[in-house]
Parts: structure tokens; sequence; C-alpha cells
């Protein structure tokens, strides 16, 4: 599945949008073509959870998702897609995993409110100097914990 953004940006900026409906997005002449991106270790383009409690040194979370970004593309930037299903606020974290073991956050806020229903586009984009072979997403937080969400990533040319 395609689905087409446009950007307008020239500098490398991270850009934040609610909107009401995703699939209503205007889409000038000029629009980008963007690509869904395959969850790690399920093949699948989205992925639901609910969000566990914090961890510790003994107990993991489910607050890390990874995307893998396909290393033969060329992409100008990357969106996330959020959808709050159940609770409103988040701790939220976007990040771009680099060959050279290094990270960008693209995108970072602690108790953030994201309405339920209402779609939330997270937009990032890569280094000049390289691309990211890995979108990595973590939503948790303290007030999080049992509130679900469906979350997606897409690589754009």
């Amino acid at each position: 599945m395609k689905l087409s953004y446009s950007s307008k940006g020239i500098l490398p900026a991270i850009f934040v949008v609610s909107t009401a409906v995703l699939t209503s997005l205007n889409v000038p002449i000029s629009a980008q073509t963007c690509e869904l991106l395959e969850v790690i270790g399920s093949g699948d383009t989205e992925v639901t959870k609910t969000v566990s409690l914090p961890g510790t040194f003994l107990l993991d979370t489910n607050w890390n998702t990874d995307f893998l970004v396909d290393g033969n593309q060329s992409y100008r930037y990357f969106v996330v897609n959020f959808l709050s299903e159940s609770g409103e606020s988040y701790d939220i974290d976007v990040h771009l995993k680099y060959s050279d073991d290094s990270v960008d956050t693209a995108y970072s806020i602690r108790g953030g409110t994201f309405p339920e229903g209402e779609p939330t586009t997270i937009e990032a984009s890569s280094r000049l100097s390289g691309a990211p072979y890995q979108i990595n997403l973590r939503v948790g937080g303290l007030t999080a914990s049992g509130n679900t969400y469906t979350a997606s990533a897409m690589g754009c040319r």
C-alpha cells in the first residue's frame, strides 16, 4: 500500500500535525510517494499495543517498536502515524538508528496529550550524510499504562 504525502520544508525538521482523518490529506500535484515500513519481527506494517507497566531490571516493557527501513530505497523523510485508541496521555519518542550505531532523536515528548481517535503524524528527516536502517517508536509512561494505540511508519521519497 502506498500513501502520498507532501513535504513543504527545505531544512530537515520535525513536524507534529494532528489531523482528523489521515486519508483526507490534501495532496498537491508535486506529492511525494510514501511506502509503509515493516514492523521488525512481525512482517506487518501496523502494530496495536496496550502499554505495559514500567519495567525494572528484571521485567521488560513493550514500549519499543522497530520499523525496518529498506536499504535499497532512498527516502527523503519518514512519517510515523500514531492513533490513541484508549487513554490520552503518553510519553513518545521517535529515534532514527544508523549503521554506525548512532541514534538521532527525531521527536520526544513526556505526558503528551493525544486524544482518542485523533490521528497524529510525526515527520522526521534523516541526516544528509546517511540513511537510517531502522525507525524506533517508544510509547510508554507512568500515566500511559493500560492505554491502547495503533502505529505505523512510512518512508517517503
